[in-house]
């Protein structure tokens, strides 16, 4: 249609446009792309395919004369092939699987061909067709679809909001879902009556593609959610997104003042629990409320390639403007306690003079199965009815990546499984930290959980209302 849309060229008298499909892989362009294109445009009827790479057609019909050719394009380092190149457009197939940075590239080379001296092209741009993506691809955060995270060094930040000249569309899904009286568990599923292009299938054909696919599978590919792409095996295999990620932002509880009846000032405070990765490649903490047995996960807190010494205050200064007024409850990694080589401050001695009084995470040897253990046991609790643990939407959401597979295991050198060490696992690090430091993991060995904690006021010296969990002596 655009090929067509074309001005004539009075020298020619021919409509010339040249176009790049993309695709992740040559043998994807060759096994998928191009033989559908070929059973859409044959050769026979529209020109000649040329098999050598980078593949292309030369489509001669009527007067269009179009030259549309095949590139993979998954790596960044895959960006130099556009460089110099002259194109009316191109179509990104499968765009779930291209960076941020190619797409860039591809969309600067449009608009080049025909040149302006021979008119120029009547329309020029991207097409782009991708089945719902990654919670963390680039699109969903220039459509608003997620909420925008800080970049790491080594990654860009993409400005949330469509451009004015961009057009997004989102296909209706394939099927519903059916859940039980309590709303929360899926028990099937059933065709849309709004689906799109069922007239090109057989009866039939959705309820049989959902036999035996996990609900991950067709959340992706059938209902056209935006969902978590999991390579590799997920930690916490017994987190479910529909019963422990809240409908709504968490809000944290703020402190309460009254006049009670003898005129005296009563305040009401609800501690702030943090847990803490000291890492100074990726230091992260995240911040919840127990509220009734229950432990609400509200907030974290992410920066890169940054020391004690300038997460501390940073971290200070989110917890005062998050919840002013509260008092805190830190806990961290028990390496935290080992001395610099620079110095002879630990993390611990660096936090304590920003005003964070941190005490080291309850756990021998700082033994990850311990860890993750304690939150394990957390996820399959109930407290009257309801989900002992809740995590925000929107104030986590690199926890909630991790939590929904993103922090997973590999095998090791010896051949033995444990986390990958990324963003993921640093800030699953500091939710378990959190977990044991209230006790979490003595519960779960049938222990008492730290009844006796209780919040400890720090020296004057270190500021009003910072607290340190403890224990009472004696």
């Amino acid at each position: 249609m655009h090929a067509m849309e074309q001005r004539l060229n009075p020298e020619t008298g021919k409509r010339h446009s040249r176009w790049v499909i993309l695709r992740d892989s040559y043998p994807n362009l060759r096994n998928t792309t191009i033989k559908t294109w070929l059973d859409w445009f044959p050769e026979e009827k529209f020109g000649r395919f040329f098999w050598d790479r980078p593949y292309r057609h030369e489509i001669r019909i009527g007067d269009i004369e179009l030259d549309v050719v095949f590139f993979s394009a998954l790596e960044e380092g895959d960006i130099q092939k556009f460089r110099s190149m002259e194109y009316t457009g191109v179509w990104f197939n499968e765009l779930e699987y291209m960076s941020h940075l190619i797409f860039m590239e591809a969309e600067s080379r449009t608009g080049r061909y025909p040149a302006i001296a021979r008119g120029g092209a009547a329309w020029d741009g991207v097409l782009a067709d991708m089945n719902a993506p990654d919670e963390t691809h680039w699109l969903m955060k220039v459509t608003g679809e997620v909420q925008v995270e800080e970049a790491d060094d080594d990654e860009e930040y993409i400005k949330p909001g469509l451009p004015h000249n961009w057009k997004y569309f989102v296909q209706p899904p394939a099927v519903l879902e059916v859940r039980d009286q309590s709303g929360r568990n899926v028990v099937g599923y059933r065709n849309n009556p709004d689906a799109e292009n069922v007239k090109w299938l057989k009866p039939g054909f959705y309820d049989e593609k959902c036999q035996g696919k996990t609900k991950a599978w067709i959340d992706s590919r059938l209902r056209n959610q935006i969902t978590f792409v999991v390579d590799g095996s997920p930690v916490f295999k017994n987190f479910n997104s529909d019963t422990h990620i809240a409908a709504e932002t968490l809000q944290p509880v703020l402190p309460i003042f009254h006049i009670d009846a003898e005129g005296h000032r009563i305040e009401k405070k609800q501690d702030v629990v943090v847990g803490l990765d000291f890492g100074r490649t990726r230091p992260a903490a995240i911040c919840m409320q127990i509220i009734d047995g229950r432990i609400f996960i509200q907030h974290e807190f992410r920066r890169y390639s940054l020391s004690a010494t300038g997460f501390a205050p940073e971290l200070k200064r989110f917890l005062e403007r998050t919840y002013p007024g509260c008092n805190y409850r830190i806990f961290g990694d028990p390496k935290g306690q080992d001395r610099g080589q620079a110095d002879e401050r630990t993390s611990y001695d660096v936090f304590k003079y920003s005003g964070l009084l941190v005490a080291p995470a309850p756990v021998k040897q700082n033994a990850t199965a311990t860890r993750i253990m304690a939150v394990e046991s957390v996820l399959d609790q109930m407290h009257k009815g309801m989900p002992r643990f809740v995590l925000s939407p929107t104030g986590c959401p690199t926890l909630k990546a991790a939590m929904c597979g993103r922090y997973r295991v590999k095998k090791n050198a010896l051949g033995d499984p444990e986390p990958m060490k990324d963003k993921y696992s640093d800030i699953a690090d500091a939710l378990q930290y959190a977990f044991l430091g209230i006790g979490e993991g003595r519960a779960m060995v049938g222990l008492e959980a730290f009844s006796n904690v209780r919040p400890i006021r720090t020296s004057p010296g270190l500021g009003s209302g910072f607290r340190l969990g403890g224990r009472k002596v004696g």
